[in-house]
Protein backbone atom coordinates (compact mmCIF):
# COMPACT_ATOMS: atom_id res chain seq x y z
CA UNK A 1 0.00 0.00 0.00
CA UNK A 2 1.48 3.38 -0.96
CA UNK A 3 0.29 6.95 -0.40
CA UNK A 4 1.45 10.30 -1.64
CA UNK A 5 1.21 13.48 0.46
CA UNK A 6 -1.21 12.91 3.37
CA UNK A 7 -3.00 15.88 4.87
CA UNK A 8 -5.75 16.83 7.33
CA UNK A 9 -4.50 14.46 10.03
CA UNK A 10 -6.71 14.46 13.10
CA UNK A 11 -3.80 13.54 15.37
CA UNK A 12 -1.38 16.23 16.49
CA UNK A 13 1.31 13.84 17.78
CA UNK A 14 4.80 14.06 16.25
CA UNK A 15 4.32 10.74 14.51
CA UNK A 16 1.16 11.79 12.71
CA UNK A 17 2.63 15.23 12.07
CA UNK A 18 5.47 13.44 10.31
CA UNK A 19 2.97 11.41 8.29
CA UNK A 20 0.95 14.48 7.32
CA UNK A 21 4.07 16.23 6.06
CA UNK A 22 5.50 13.22 4.22
CA UNK A 23 6.32 13.14 0.56
CA UNK A 24 5.61 9.41 0.42
CA UNK A 25 4.31 6.72 2.82
CA UNK A 26 4.50 2.95 2.41
CA UNK A 27 2.43 0.67 4.65
CA UNK A 28 2.97 -3.09 4.86
CA UNK A 29 0.97 -5.47 7.05
CA UNK A 30 3.19 -7.64 9.28
CA UNK A 31 2.53 -10.58 11.60
CA UNK A 32 4.64 -9.34 14.57
CA UNK A 33 2.41 -7.50 17.01
CA UNK A 34 -0.87 -8.64 15.42
CA UNK A 35 -3.56 -10.26 17.57
CA UNK A 36 -5.91 -12.57 15.63
CA UNK A 37 -8.00 -13.10 18.77
CA UNK A 38 -8.96 -9.42 19.02
CA UNK A 39 -8.81 -8.70 15.29
CA UNK A 40 -5.96 -6.22 15.77
CA UNK A 41 -3.50 -5.86 12.90
CA UNK A 42 0.06 -4.55 12.81
CA UNK A 43 1.70 -2.51 10.07
CA UNK A 44 5.22 -1.45 9.11
CA UNK A 45 5.16 2.21 8.09
CA UNK A 46 7.93 3.65 5.90
CA UNK A 47 7.92 7.44 5.61
CA UNK A 48 9.84 9.63 3.18
CA UNK A 49 9.68 13.19 4.52
CA UNK A 50 9.55 16.20 2.22
CA UNK A 51 12.94 17.91 1.85
CA UNK A 52 13.46 20.64 4.48
CA UNK A 53 10.26 19.64 6.21
CA UNK A 54 9.96 21.53 9.55
CA UNK A 55 8.61 18.38 11.16
CA UNK A 56 11.82 16.43 10.61
CA UNK A 57 13.88 19.10 12.32
CA UNK A 58 12.30 18.51 15.73
CA UNK A 59 14.24 15.33 16.47
CA UNK A 60 13.99 15.67 20.24
CA UNK A 61 10.20 15.58 20.00
CA UNK A 62 10.35 12.57 17.67
CA UNK A 63 12.68 10.80 20.10
CA UNK A 64 10.35 11.51 23.01
CA UNK A 65 7.42 10.14 21.05
CA UNK A 66 9.38 7.01 20.08
CA UNK A 67 10.27 6.45 23.73
CA UNK A 68 6.61 6.78 24.72
CA UNK A 69 5.67 4.19 22.10
CA UNK A 70 8.39 1.90 23.43
CA UNK A 71 7.19 2.33 27.02
CA UNK A 72 3.63 1.51 25.97
CA UNK A 73 4.75 -1.69 24.20
CA UNK A 74 4.11 -0.48 20.63
CA UNK A 75 7.45 -1.84 19.45
CA UNK A 76 6.77 -1.74 15.70
CA UNK A 77 5.88 1.96 15.57
CA UNK A 78 8.68 2.79 18.02
CA UNK A 79 11.11 0.87 15.84
CA UNK A 80 10.06 2.89 12.80
CA UNK A 81 10.62 6.21 14.56
CA UNK A 82 13.97 5.19 16.06
CA UNK A 83 15.09 4.00 12.62
CA UNK A 84 14.02 7.30 11.06
CA UNK A 85 16.03 9.28 13.63
CA UNK A 86 19.10 7.12 13.05
CA UNK A 87 18.93 7.66 9.31
CA UNK A 88 19.66 11.32 10.03
CA UNK A 89 22.18 10.70 12.83
CA UNK A 90 23.60 7.20 13.06
CA UNK A 91 25.44 8.03 16.29
CA UNK A 92 22.33 9.06 18.23
CA UNK A 93 22.84 6.95 21.36
CA UNK A 94 19.29 7.16 22.69
CA UNK A 95 17.76 6.23 19.34
CA UNK A 96 20.14 3.29 18.92
CA UNK A 97 19.36 2.18 22.47
CA UNK A 98 15.61 2.35 21.83
CA UNK A 99 15.93 0.56 18.51
CA UNK A 100 17.91 -2.26 20.14
CA UNK A 101 15.26 -2.70 22.83
CA UNK A 102 12.53 -2.81 20.16
CA UNK A 103 14.40 -5.51 18.26
CA UNK A 104 14.93 -7.49 21.47
CA UNK A 105 11.25 -7.31 22.41
CA UNK A 106 10.28 -8.32 18.87
CA UNK A 107 12.67 -11.30 19.15
CA UNK A 108 14.81 -9.99 16.31
CA UNK A 109 17.92 -11.03 18.21
CA UNK A 110 20.52 -10.59 15.44
CA UNK A 111 19.46 -6.99 14.81
CA UNK A 112 19.30 -6.24 18.54
CA UNK A 113 22.78 -7.68 19.01
CA UNK A 114 24.18 -5.36 16.31
CA UNK A 115 22.71 -2.32 18.08
CA UNK A 116 23.96 -3.21 21.54
CA UNK A 117 27.36 -4.38 20.33
CA UNK A 118 27.89 -0.99 18.69
CA UNK A 119 26.67 0.83 21.79
CA UNK A 120 28.87 -1.26 24.10
CA UNK A 121 31.95 -0.68 21.95
CA UNK A 122 31.28 3.09 21.74
CA UNK A 123 30.18 3.88 25.29
CA UNK A 124 31.03 0.91 27.58
CA UNK A 125 27.95 1.53 29.70
CA UNK A 126 26.86 -1.29 31.99
CA UNK A 127 23.34 -1.45 30.58
CA UNK A 128 24.66 -2.18 27.10
CA UNK A 129 26.72 -5.08 28.44
CA UNK A 130 23.52 -6.41 30.04
CA UNK A 131 21.41 -6.03 26.90
CA UNK A 132 24.12 -7.57 24.72
CA UNK A 133 24.38 -10.43 27.21
CA UNK A 134 20.62 -10.95 26.98
CA UNK A 135 20.99 -11.21 23.19
CA UNK A 136 23.60 -13.93 23.61
CA UNK A 137 21.35 -15.76 26.09
CA UNK A 138 18.56 -15.69 23.50
CA UNK A 139 21.01 -17.40 21.14
CA UNK A 140 21.94 -19.93 23.87
CA UNK A 141 25.51 -18.61 23.95
CA UNK A 142 25.85 -18.71 27.73
CA UNK A 143 29.62 -18.23 27.84
CA UNK A 144 29.48 -15.00 25.83
CA UNK A 145 26.69 -13.71 28.09
CA UNK A 146 28.63 -14.66 31.23
CA UNK A 147 31.72 -12.85 29.97
CA UNK A 148 29.71 -9.67 29.36
CA UNK A 149 27.92 -9.82 32.70
CA UNK A 150 31.32 -9.85 34.40
CA UNK A 151 31.94 -6.43 32.84
CA UNK A 152 28.86 -4.89 34.49
CA UNK A 153 30.62 -2.57 36.93
CA UNK A 154 27.89 -0.06 37.71
CA UNK A 155 24.76 -2.01 38.64
CA UNK A 156 23.28 1.03 40.40
CA UNK A 157 22.93 2.74 37.01
CA UNK A 158 20.56 0.05 35.71
CA UNK A 159 16.83 0.72 35.64
CA UNK A 160 14.87 -1.47 38.07
CA UNK A 161 13.35 -3.80 35.44
CA UNK A 162 16.66 -4.31 33.66
CA UNK A 163 18.49 -4.80 36.96
CA UNK A 164 16.00 -7.51 37.96
CA UNK A 165 16.42 -9.33 34.64
CA UNK A 166 20.19 -9.05 34.98
CA UNK A 167 20.33 -10.42 38.53
CA UNK A 168 18.08 -13.35 37.65
CA UNK A 169 19.92 -14.21 34.44
CA UNK A 170 23.34 -13.86 36.08
CA UNK A 171 22.16 -16.10 38.92
CA UNK A 172 21.14 -18.75 36.39
CA UNK A 173 24.56 -18.65 34.75
CA UNK A 174 26.34 -18.88 38.10
CA UNK A 175 24.17 -21.81 39.18
CA UNK A 176 25.02 -23.64 35.94
CA UNK A 177 28.66 -23.26 36.97
CA UNK A 178 27.84 -24.62 40.45
CA UNK A 179 28.88 -21.35 42.08
CA UNK A 180 26.07 -21.69 44.60
CA UNK A 181 26.86 -18.80 46.96
CA UNK A 182 27.24 -16.26 44.19
CA UNK A 183 24.09 -17.49 42.46
CA UNK A 184 22.13 -17.23 45.70
CA UNK A 185 23.29 -13.65 46.20
CA UNK A 186 22.11 -12.69 42.70
CA UNK A 187 18.72 -14.34 43.23
CA UNK A 188 18.25 -12.63 46.61
CA UNK A 189 19.06 -9.25 45.06
CA UNK A 190 16.51 -9.96 42.32
CA UNK A 191 13.96 -10.89 44.98
CA UNK A 192 14.53 -7.58 46.74
CA UNK A 193 13.58 -5.82 43.52
CA UNK A 194 10.52 -8.02 42.84
CA UNK A 195 9.53 -9.78 46.11
CA UNK A 196 6.59 -11.60 44.49
CA UNK A 197 8.61 -13.24 41.70
CA UNK A 198 7.63 -16.89 41.62
CA UNK A 199 10.36 -17.53 39.03
CA UNK A 200 13.12 -16.36 41.38
CA UNK A 201 11.66 -18.33 44.29
CA UNK A 202 11.68 -21.46 42.14
CA UNK A 203 15.30 -20.76 41.17
CA UNK A 204 16.24 -20.42 44.83
CA UNK A 205 14.44 -23.68 45.58
CA UNK A 206 16.30 -25.42 42.75
CA UNK A 207 19.59 -24.07 44.09
CA UNK A 208 18.82 -25.47 47.57
CA UNK A 209 17.99 -28.86 46.04
CA UNK A 210 21.49 -28.85 44.54
CA UNK A 211 22.88 -28.06 47.99
CA UNK A 212 20.81 -30.92 49.49
CA UNK A 213 18.97 -28.40 51.71
CA UNK A 214 15.62 -30.06 51.06
CA UNK A 215 13.62 -28.35 53.79
CA UNK A 216 14.74 -24.89 52.66
CA UNK A 217 14.10 -25.83 49.04
CA UNK A 218 10.55 -26.94 49.84
CA UNK A 219 9.96 -23.62 51.57
CA UNK A 220 10.89 -21.66 48.46
CA UNK A 221 8.78 -23.88 46.20
CA UNK A 222 5.79 -23.55 48.54
CA UNK A 223 6.09 -19.74 48.54
CA UNK A 224 6.15 -19.79 44.74
CA UNK A 225 2.96 -21.86 44.69
CA UNK A 226 1.22 -19.38 46.98
CA UNK A 227 1.93 -16.75 44.35
CA UNK A 228 1.26 -18.99 41.33
CA UNK A 229 -0.72 -22.14 42.21
CA UNK A 230 -0.27 -23.48 38.67
CA UNK A 231 3.48 -22.99 38.48
CA UNK A 232 4.66 -26.25 36.91
CA UNK A 233 8.30 -25.80 37.92
CA UNK A 234 7.33 -25.26 41.55
CA UNK A 235 5.21 -28.43 41.62
CA UNK A 236 8.12 -30.30 40.04
CA UNK A 237 10.45 -28.91 42.71
CA UNK A 238 8.18 -30.15 45.49
CA UNK A 239 8.11 -33.54 43.78
CA UNK A 240 11.89 -33.59 43.56
CA UNK A 241 12.22 -32.91 47.28
CA UNK A 242 9.71 -35.67 48.06
CA UNK A 243 11.57 -38.04 45.74
CA UNK A 244 14.84 -37.30 47.53
CA UNK A 245 13.05 -37.95 50.83
CA UNK A 246 11.82 -41.31 49.45
CA UNK A 247 8.18 -40.21 49.52
CA UNK A 248 7.23 -41.93 46.25
CA UNK A 249 3.49 -41.32 46.58
CA UNK A 250 3.95 -37.61 47.28
CA UNK A 251 6.51 -37.28 44.50
CA UNK A 252 4.16 -38.97 42.02
CA UNK A 253 1.31 -36.60 42.91
CA UNK A 254 3.55 -33.54 42.57
CA UNK A 255 4.98 -34.63 39.22
CA UNK A 256 1.42 -35.25 37.96
CA UNK A 257 0.40 -31.76 39.13
CA UNK A 258 3.42 -30.32 37.31
CA UNK A 259 2.28 -32.01 34.10
CA UNK A 260 -1.33 -30.93 34.64
CA UNK A 261 -0.06 -27.34 34.75
CA UNK A 262 2.29 -27.76 31.81
CA UNK A 263 2.10 -30.91 29.73
CA UNK A 264 5.52 -30.10 28.23
CA UNK A 265 7.38 -30.34 31.55
CA UNK A 266 10.01 -32.76 30.31
CA UNK A 267 11.69 -33.39 33.68
CA UNK A 268 8.41 -34.12 35.48
CA UNK A 269 7.46 -36.61 32.80
CA UNK A 270 10.84 -38.35 32.94
CA UNK A 271 10.61 -38.78 36.71
CA UNK A 272 7.05 -40.07 36.38
CA UNK A 273 8.23 -42.63 33.82
CA UNK A 274 11.00 -43.67 36.20
CA UNK A 275 8.59 -44.07 39.12
CA UNK A 276 6.03 -46.07 37.13
CA UNK A 277 8.58 -48.17 35.22
CA UNK A 278 7.46 -51.42 36.87
CA UNK A 279 3.78 -50.55 37.19
CA UNK A 280 1.50 -53.11 35.52
CA UNK A 281 -0.86 -50.38 34.30
CA UNK A 282 0.72 -47.55 32.35
CA UNK A 283 -2.32 -46.36 30.39
CA UNK A 284 -2.53 -42.96 32.08
CA UNK A 285 1.23 -42.53 31.79
CA UNK A 286 1.11 -43.31 28.07
CA UNK A 287 -1.64 -40.72 27.59
CA UNK A 288 0.63 -38.11 29.17
CA UNK A 289 3.52 -39.19 26.95
CA UNK A 290 1.45 -38.99 23.76
CA UNK A 291 0.12 -35.56 24.77
CA UNK A 292 3.69 -34.44 25.43
CA UNK A 293 4.87 -35.68 22.02
CA UNK A 294 2.03 -33.86 20.27
CA UNK A 295 3.58 -30.63 21.56
CA UNK A 296 7.25 -31.70 21.54
CA UNK A 297 7.57 -34.17 18.63
CA UNK A 298 11.37 -33.83 18.44
CA UNK A 299 12.12 -35.04 21.94
CA UNK A 300 14.17 -38.16 21.30
CA UNK A 301 14.51 -39.15 24.96
CA UNK A 302 10.76 -39.32 25.57
CA UNK A 303 10.25 -41.26 22.31
CA UNK A 304 12.88 -43.74 23.52
CA UNK A 305 11.05 -44.14 26.84
CA UNK A 306 7.76 -44.68 25.00
CA UNK A 307 9.40 -47.33 22.82
CA UNK A 308 10.60 -49.15 25.97
CA UNK A 309 7.10 -49.14 27.46
CA UNK A 310 5.54 -50.42 24.24
CA UNK A 311 8.14 -53.18 24.03
CA UNK A 312 7.30 -54.26 27.60
CA UNK A 313 3.70 -54.62 26.42
CA UNK A 314 4.84 -56.78 23.46
CA UNK A 315 3.70 -54.12 21.03
CA UNK A 316 6.82 -54.53 18.94
CA UNK A 317 5.60 -52.80 15.80
CA UNK A 318 4.66 -49.58 17.60
CA UNK A 319 7.78 -49.80 19.75
CA UNK A 320 9.96 -50.13 16.65
CA UNK A 321 8.28 -47.11 15.04
CA UNK A 322 8.99 -44.97 18.11
CA UNK A 323 12.56 -46.29 18.35
CA UNK A 324 13.15 -45.35 14.70
CA UNK A 325 11.96 -41.80 15.38
CA UNK A 326 14.10 -41.59 18.53
CA UNK A 327 17.14 -42.83 16.65
CA UNK A 328 16.70 -40.20 13.95
CA UNK A 329 16.71 -37.56 16.67
CA UNK A 330 19.55 -39.10 18.71
CA UNK A 331 21.56 -41.15 16.20
CA UNK A 332 24.55 -41.66 18.54
CA UNK A 333 22.55 -42.87 21.54
CA UNK A 334 23.71 -46.42 22.30
CA UNK A 335 20.63 -47.18 24.40
CA UNK A 336 18.35 -46.56 21.43
CA UNK A 337 20.63 -48.52 19.11
CA UNK A 338 20.51 -51.48 21.49
CA UNK A 339 16.73 -51.26 21.84
CA UNK A 340 16.30 -51.11 18.08
CA UNK A 341 18.45 -54.23 17.69
CA UNK A 342 16.28 -56.14 20.18
CA UNK A 343 13.10 -54.96 18.45
CA UNK A 344 14.42 -56.04 15.06
CA UNK A 345 15.12 -59.52 16.42
CA UNK A 346 11.59 -59.73 17.82
CA UNK A 347 9.73 -57.94 15.04
CA UNK A 348 7.49 -60.98 14.28
CA UNK A 349 6.53 -61.60 17.91
CA UNK A 350 3.52 -60.44 19.83
CA UNK A 351 0.84 -57.95 18.97
CA UNK A 352 1.52 -54.94 16.80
Amino acid sequence: MEFNHLSNSVDNSPFFALMSDAEQIQVQEVSDGASPQTGEKAFLVKIRPRPNSPVTKNESELLANAQLLLASGDYLLARNLFSFILRKNLRDEKAMDGLGVCFLRLKETVAAKKCFKALWEMHRRSKYAVYLGMCYLAEENDEAAFSLFQHVSDESSLEANLKFDFQKAYGNLLMAKERWNEAEQRYLEALQLVPNSAAVLVNLGTLEVQRKNHSKAEGYFSKALLLEPKNSRAHFGIGLVQWENQNVVGATQSFEKALDCDGRNNLALRYLIKIQENSPNKEELKKRIYRFLEQEPNNGEIRFQLARILMQENRFGEASEQADKALRLLPQDERIQSLKKILTQNRHWGAT
